[in-house]
């Protein structure tokens, strides 16, 4: 949680971008496919452009979602996916 307060103090940056909600899925995966052709990066759901926490709930549909557009990387990536706060 603290590495991700961090991130969010921050701001966005080219390793780093905030995407409201899982509703910018596609658009998170097309800049996490962007940073990995680059030097990497992270890409944070649940944090608005100007870095405010909002959170988002995640159901098993969602990871379903996250995984599908993972999956779709070529060549396969390693991509760490991690939930942060309520478990």
């Amino acid at each position: 949680m603290n590495e991700m307060i961090r991130l969010v103090q921050g701001g966005e940056s080219e390793a780093v971008e905030f995407k409201k909600s899982t509703g910018q899925l596609r658009r998170a995966g097309e800049t996490l496919c962007g940073m990995l052709n680059g030097k990497g990066g992270r890409v944070l759901i649940g944090i608005t452009p100007e870095g405010r926490i909002l959170g988002q709930d995640v159901s098993d549909k969602t990871q379903r979602e996250l995984a599908d557009v993972i999956a779709k990387f070529e060549p396969p990536a390693q991509i760490d996916v991690e939930k942060v706060g309520n478990h």
